[in-house]
């Protein structure tokens, strides 16, 4: 729950919302006017970015892996300073608060900023999504309480749900083709370096500069790494052609730009922060707040997804519940593994980060060949789904004491090796199938569905841990790794239904966007 490609290893909700990624054209059909782009269009959104010779090396690309980049070691960092930071401004009891507010906020800015982008440019959503944020990170670094912290956090979940989507839709505007996934894939190797050192080097800045500065040194970086995407923000304004600003463009019928998508998204982030806070106190209070989280998540979903997407319908809908299924199943195995690995195999807190820094180098690795490698978007769509599936059933084996503890480094690398083929794929889907004027929106439902899916997914498997493993021991941590696998299940099944067998290297600007399937 989490938004850019979410680290893998956290397990705060801002890991989710801001996980990260996705990327290629993938299949296109005749159903172009069925989805209401023309070609035309995305050939004139898509074919006007720059040099694609020269992609890492342009200030547009250095700024988005910075802002990715201190967004990941900012929530790694948080996660690792967050006791002291409690203990020092005897805030203890507003412990779960301060990374629920976070998650909940999330969803809010990824709807805003869905809805900014389809009628205009991706300027107000960057800038104002990255000067929220750091406003926020201003506001926790330098707050006197605990309330005051709490403030900051909502902000920072707030900007930083709205950046990522911007972040997206400038992937989407500037880059095609194979520029497109490298990008991608460089996005994704961006939250791999935070994750390694990030939690170390929080240690050493709250040992010797104190906690404050996790948050004002990343709001200094962010600063300057927002001011190399000036470009970007002026060329989106030349060039995005929009329902706002192309007489010939239809209007936005995208989740983000149906009447009331504001109220929808504040009611699902109350949702989320219901069931995030509840998971935190296993009792009839809690699981109280966790069902009726759930029942405003269920209830509000389909007016946020594009529609068709509960039900996986063929082409842009499927795309979407996959980022869901797969971002949810992978996140709730994760949360849970740490534990098992320390409570019933006697793994150390710096051996079972060594699993999770596993998980993280073959994403990157997944990520580099989805950029790389000439197959289609189904063929890693496939593959990785069902990477995903052999990795959870991989740790749910740790509950038999016979099964070597060691299986889990193999299990784990390939569940991370499937998530980094499975969501630049995604990525590039939605950009394909989506009209010019409805990509922000579409890119918006992508990372909403990654944190409610998340969100919930977590809330039930904590459920199932807290009522298990106090009766029946450690074979009771099967019960959240049984419900994520059954997710991932759904995942690998329903997947062909998102995209055709179209070839994965073909150039957006000669493919005609369109629903798959």
């Amino acid at each position: 729950m989490t938004t850019a490609p979410p680290a893998p290893g956290s397990t705060t909700a801002e890991g989710t919302a801001a996980s990260t990624g996705t990327t290629r054209p993938g299949a296109a059909g005749p159903r172009t006017a069925g989805r209401g782009a023309s070609q035309s269009g995305e050939q004139t959104a898509r074919g006007s970015g720059p040099d694609r010779r020269r992609v890492a090396t342009s200030p547009m690309f250095v700024g988005m892996i910075a802002l990715v980049s201190l967004g990941a070691f900012e929530s790694l960092a948080v996660s690792t300073a967050m006791p002291v930071i409690a203990a020092s401004l005897d805030g203890l009891a507003l412990y779960a608060p301060a990374f629920a507010l976070t998650i909940a906020t999330s969803v809010m800015g990824m709807v805003l900023a869905g809805r900014s982008t389809d009628r205009g440019t991706v300027g107000p959503s960057l800038l104002g999504g990255v000067g929220v944020f750091v406003l926020g990170l201003l506001l926790a670094g330098l707050a006197p309480s605990m309330g005051v912290l709490l403030v900051g956090r909502a902000l920072q979940g707030l900007g930083s749900g709205a950046y990522i989507v911007a972040l997206y839709m400038i992937v989407a505007r500037q880059y095609s083709g194979a520029a497109r996934a490298k990008v991608l894939a460089a996005f994704s190797t961006a939250w791999v370096v935070p994750s390694l050192v990030g939690p170390l080097l929080a240690g050493i800045v709250v040992s010797h500069l104190g906690w404050r500065w996790v948050f004002l040194s990343v709001a200094i970086l962010a600063v300057p790494a927002v001011l190399m995407l000036v470009s970007a923000v002026r060329d989106s304004a030349r060039t995005a052609t929009t329902a706002g600003d192309d007489p010939a463009a239809p209007p936005a019928t995208g989740p983000a730009s149906r009447r009331g998508a504001l109220w929808w998204a504040a009611a699902a982030s109350a949702g989320v922060a219901l069931m995030s806070l509840g998971t935190e106190n296993h009792s009839a209070p809690g699981y109280t707040m966790i069902a009726v989280g759930a029942v405003v998540v269920l209830a509000v979903a389909p007016r946020l997804l594009p529609r068709g997407t509960l039900r996986a319908g063929r082409g842009l809908p499927t795309v979407i519940a996959l980022r869901g299924l797969v971002a949810s199943s992978f996140y709730a195995a994760e949360v849970f593994l740490p534990l098992i690995l320390q409570q019933e195999r006697g793994f150390s807190p710096a051996r079972s980060g060594i699993v999770l820094t596993a998980g993280a180098v073959t994403w990157a690795l997944g990520s580099l060949m989805r950029s790389r490698l000439t197959w289609s978007s189904a063929a890693f769509l496939r593959l990785g789904t069902w990477l995903v599936v052999v990795a959870i059933a991989g740790v749910a084996l740790l509950v038999i004491p016979s099964v070597p503890a060691e299986l889990t480094y193999v299990a784990w690398a390939a569940g991370g090796l499937g998530l980094g083929m499975v969501f630049p794929t995604l990525a590039i889907l939605v950009f394909d199938l989506s009209p010019t004027h409805e990509q922000g929106s579409n890119t918006s439902s992508l990372q909403v569905a990654d944190a409610l899916s998340s969100a919930f997914l977590l809330a039930l498997a904590g459920i199932a841990i807290a009522w298990l493993v106090p009766s029946v021991g450690g074979v009771g941590y099967l019960g959240a790794f049984v419900l994520a696998g059954l997710v991932a299940v759904v995942a690998a099944v329903v997947a062909p239904r998102a995209t055709t067998d179209a070839p994965a290297t073909a150039d957006a600007t000669t493919t005609t966007a369109g629903a798959a399937g």
